[in-house]
């Protein structure tokens, strides 16, 4: 028979398993580099957004190859299939299958849009 401090132990560092492959598994569907067309009012440009997880964060950098611009991805959250992050303003979205579809609000309530793709993990 199990002592019982050794089962409570056991069933703490089965949790501690689980939370933690929980983690990791939704934040692996993000990490890697996606592909995207910016649309906004009268403009579509390309980006480049590559998503990095270190263990306690998401980050990463936002490019726009055309202008030669690079930002870095900041305050990034996943919950579930959403995700929301800072890079040259705030983003949020959804993965709906294999299209993380994003949006960003501007200045006077105009918004961009864009639908990434992925391109390599």
């Amino acid at each position: 028979m199990v002592p019982v401090a050794m089962r409570h132990a056991l069933r703490t560092i089965a949790a501690i398993a689980l939370a933690t492959a929980t983690l990791y598994a939704t934040t692996d569907w993000l990490t890697g580099t996606w592909r995207a067309e910016v649309h906004g009012e009268a403009k579509t440009f390309s980006v480049v957004l590559h998503f990095t997880y270190d263990g306690k964060k998401i980050g990463g950098s936002f490019e726009i190859p055309s202008h030669d611009l690079e930002f870095p991805i900041s305050r990034g959250t996943v919950n579930g299939n959403e995700v929301s992050f800072e890079a040259a303003g705030p983003w949020h979205g959804k993965l709906e299958g294999k299209e993380l579809k994003l949006t960003r609000e501007l200045d006077g309530g105009k918004k961009q849009q864009m639908v990434a793709h992925r391109t390599a993990q």
